[in-house]
């Protein structure tokens, strides 16, 4: 049973990291970005295409950062130049059409064919007790605990984040006091997609790998993103690793096991029926 629930701490991390990075686009864009997991899958792929050809596994996984970090900056310069006065329902709209346009790219560049994703850390485990942590578990979960610290520390104590703070919720009064509001903006989708390429990239071979399945990870990072109401890092950080864990201790009971891919949308219903229980009860009194 423990085994199982550190195993589920890999793809819960990797939920983490996608929906920290749908956390951030949201606030500063007001956009639900549904192409973020094909930016990170369309990465990772050109970092295994690299792989492949003999590059070392460190400078493959480093262009697959830099790929989604530019893929996802051209997205936001599309959003911020052509969209940014739209509405909500239209700019979300825009992203679905680009995450369609990616996975026809993807399959026609790469097939949906599963491939064969070398692990990053073969081998490598620590005992403690009788339980194995595996240096995949350590690094996975530490790289997103560090990163969800580092954003929220950034956000709550710095110059940047009062700024990225003021752009997210007055942007007009913070363009007129100086701040380059375009400009953190873009940065932050180039952030993005740096940290969902380098969560699939993480991710991938302990999944299906063929390309769909992949870009289906923003499913389970939405369901995350949601334990904040796409507001907060530290709860999407929460809400990541603990649906991991629920997966990977749903492959423990057999009874279980078979459902587990529902649970994204078991969370999804929990916590808009919780969000809206004021609504409800007021109207009941």
């Amino acid at each position: 049973m423990i085994q199982s629930l550190l195993v589920g701490l890999i793809p819960g991390s990797a939920y983490a990291l996608i929906a920290t990075s749908l956390v951030l686009t949201y606030r500063m864009s007001g956009v639900m970005n549904f192409s973020q997991s094909v930016v990170g899958v369309f990465g990772t792929y050109v970092g295994l295409t690299l792989y492949g050809s003999g590059y070392p596994q460190w400078l493959a996984i480093l262009v697959s950062v830099l790929v989604g970090a530019a893929l996802s900056l051209v997205i936001g310069a599309i959003m911020t130049k052509w969209f940014d006065e739209a509405t909500a329902l239209v700019k979300s709209s825009v992203t679905i059409a680009l995450m369609l346009a990616l996975l026809a790219l993807g399959f026609r560049l790469f097939g949906d064919a599963p491939r064969s994703i070398p692990r990053l850390f073969p081998g490598a485990a620590i005992a403690v007790g009788g339980v194995t942590f595996s240096a995949s578990v350590l690094i996975t979960t530490g790289l997103a605990l560090t990163v969800g610290v580092a954003l929220t520390l950034l956000l709550e104590f710095t110059r940047l984040g009062a700024m990225l703070r003021a752009v997210s919720e007055r942007r007009i009064t913070a363009e007129l006091l100086g701040i380059p509001a375009t400009m953190l903006i873009r940065v932050v989708w180039a952030c993005s997609g740096a940290l969902t390429a380098l969560a699939t990239t993480l991710v991938a071979p302990n999944r299906p790998s063929n390309f769909l399945t992949l870009s289906l990870l923003l499913l389970p990072a939405m369901a995350s993103a949601l334990f904040g109401l796409f507001r907060s890092v530290p709860a999407a950080l929460a809400g990541g690793i603990a649906l991991g864990m629920i997966e990977g201790a749903s492959s423990y009971f057999d009874a279980v096991g078979p459902y587990r891919q529902a649970m994204p949308f078991v969370v999804i219903l929990a916590v808009l029926s919780w969000s809206q229980r004021n609504q409800v009860w007021d109207a009941s009194r």
